[in-house]
């Protein structure tokens, strides 16, 4: 059950991380586009939000459980695995806002997709600093 629960969790984090990386590509491609082809391009992201998306309900399903089964819950862990359960709800907060832009972007709010593209960054940085801190409470 162990392996299973942290193949999930290691599945979703792949997942999560492969959004950042594919939408900071993807901005270099549809900035050098043509005009015509820029429209198309911009889909990718849209699209790569699903994956992001699942990967960060698995993260939520596996990681609460892998906590409570593997270490008996919050009680002994230490101070690094709060930060890191922090920038996951900064995260997931990020990821919330940047899907209330995307429907108003469909709604017509040119507007929104400058907003999603100023906190677009944070995700990352969060997701990252999730993962530092996790190598930090885990790897003892």
């Amino acid at each position: 059950m162990l392996i299973t629960l942290r193949t999930l969790h290691f599945i979703g984090l792949a997942m999560g991380f492969s959004v950042s990386f594919a939408n900071i590509v993807m901005a270099g491609l549809i900035a050098a586009a043509p005009p015509g082809e820029k429209s198309v391009l911009g889909r990718f992201p849209m699209a790569m939000m699903r994956v992001g998306d699942i990967g960060l309900a698995l993260l939520w399903i596996t990681g609460p459980a892998l906590l409570y089964i593997k270490y008996g819950g919050f009680s002994g862990m230490p101070w690094q695995f709060h930060v890191k359960l922090t920038a996951v709800v900064l995260l997931t907060l990020v990821v919330g806002f940047m899907h209330s832009q995307k429907s108003r972007l469909r709604a017509g709010d040119v507007a929104a997709m400058d907003r999603m593209k100023r906190v677009a960054p944070l995700a990352s940085l969060s997701a990252l600093t999730a993962l530092i801190f996790a190598v930090m409470t885990f790897n003892r």
